[in-house]
């Protein structure tokens, strides 16, 4: 057995280890430090979904250009503020609108909902539909791209194009999660054990570590203030909740099908050094519908909306004007 597990064992051996494991969590959720609420310009404001308050910002001037929707990816500490070096940039030419997702950033966590691919697709429906109106051009990143496809393909009177960042569910995530997930959930969900697993994922050398290996390609971008504000965001109360899910399998979604048939603009941007998901998976998805437009970013992981911003900014532009000119 390992030292770790070891460590667990002795640890959990009796109401002790339990409560010196709860007296561990309360400490870390009390020294982690608020998340920066400050890094998008613009109008804060919550959305009262069936859910639960679901936060969002909006900035940019109201025009007849459609607007712009951001959708964040999935992971601890994942939320808008993924989008800071582009929603403000974009804002000057759109209305734009960044929502976290329920159970992310500054939106509610309950641990009652129903976390899944499924209530995600509801959400980004339900927020185009009554808060920053339709047809709207979608930039999505990730599991978050992938329920923008979902969306254009269940919903296209909603949507007027897309540009997506490697969306996940292209060659997996094929079938719902079975018995073993759904005992991990469990676990997962669990007040003591399950925040302490999340503690463990979320520290901060996980986030520093993580980042370093699969969301930059230049280590130079995994600043002081981008692991402060992920690892503040995973350890807000009921941060644990969409995360066990998503560990789960739960958030899962397959997408190709949905892909194979968009008839919307949609631009495909990857990394072209992704490990988590590999530039086959753009090559494979772009053969689906050869009406979508691929764009490979070099020396970029998961983050080409980071780590090549302007690039990125002139890219999303030029797409939805020339969609906007295409169906106008």
């Amino acid at each position: 057995m390992s030292k770790l597990g070891s460590f667990w064992k002795s640890v959990l051996a009796g109401g002790a280890g339990v409560a010196a494991l709860a007296a561990l969590n309360a400490a870390i959720r009390h020294q982690a430090s608020e998340p920066d609420v400050t890094a998008l310009i613009g109008q804060p404001d919550f959305f009262s979904w069936k859910y639960g308050k679901v936060f969002f910002k909006t900035a940019g001037p109201k025009s007849s250009r459609p607007p712009l929707l951001f959708v964040h990816g999935i992971g601890p500490g994942s939320s808008s503020f993924m989008w800071r070096k582009n929603f403000n940039v974009l804002a000057e030419d759109f209305n734009v609108f960044a929502l976290d997702l329920l159970g992310f950033g500054f939106s509610e966590k309950p641990g009652s909902a129903p976390y899944s691919a499924d209530l995600y697709v509801e959400l980004v429906t339900d927020f185009i539909r009554e808060v920053c109106g339709y047809p709207a051009n979608l930039i999505a990143s990730s599991l978050g791209a992938a329920y923008a496809v979902r969306v254009a393909d269940e919903h296209s009177e909603l949507v007027n194009s897309l540009v997506l960042n490697a969306p996940a569910g292209g060659q997996s995530f094929r079938s719902r999660p079975g018995m073993a997930n759904a005992a991990f959930y469990g676990l997962l969900q669990s007040p003591v054990l399950g925040t302490s697993f999340h503690n463990v994922m979320a520290s901060e050398r996980s986030i520093r570590d993580y980042a370093r290996r699969h969301l930059f390609y230049d280590h130079r971008r995994v600043t002081d203030r981008l692991v402060a504000h992920l690892y503040a965001t995973s350890h807000q109360p009921g941060a644990q909740h969409a995360i066990a899910a998503f560990l789960a399998g739960y958030l899962n979604t397959d997408m190709r099908g949905a892909f194979a048939r968009l008839s919307k603009p949609t631009v495909l941007i990857w990394g072209k050094q992704d490990l988590t998901t590999p530039l086959e998976s753009a090559l494979a998805l772009s053969q689906s519908n050869a009406s979508v437009r691929v764009e490979v970013f070099d020396y970029c992981r998961m983050l080409p909306e980071q780590e090549h911003p302007e690039r990125f900014n002139d890219l999303v532009r030029e797409s939805f004007l020339a969609a906007r000119s295409a169906s106008g």
